[in-house]
């Protein structure tokens, strides 16, 4: 079974919405079939606060397996490349995105601003 971790980015749900609203095959049917572990997702996951950010630290760190990153969205860098713009979890978005993408096995950009 592949893990998978997705996080939206600046300014974006739409391709999420696209992938809930998937008929062919569905959502379910994707997750069953290909064998995915959705450890988290904003619009599925069950953990909030400290419980999904220890999700978030366990799979930057290597103490969780990580098969795939999933980025929705713009990466925003503002200001002055500190990332302090786009918080998330008491961070920057950029800290995570660049920690969670070199754990990860595929990484995968969604979206027109990826």
């Amino acid at each position: 079974m592949s893990s998978v971790l997705w996080f939206q980015a600046g300014a974006c749900s739409g391709n999420t919405m696209s992938f809930l609203n998937a008929e062919e095959p569905n959502v379910v049917d994707l997750i069953v079939d290909f064998g995915l572990d959705v450890i988290w997702h904003p619009s599925l996951g069950l953990e909030l606060g400290e419980q999904a950010k220890k999700i978030f630290n366990d799979c930057a760190t290597g103490s969780r397996p990580l098969d795939i990153f999933v980025l929705e969205g713009t990466v925003i860098q503002a200001p002055d490349k500190s990332g302090r713009y786009d918080m998330f979890a008491d961070r920057p978005m950029t800290d995570w995105i660049r920690e969670l993408a070199s754990q990860a096995a595929i990484v995968v950009a969604l979206g027109d601003c990826a």
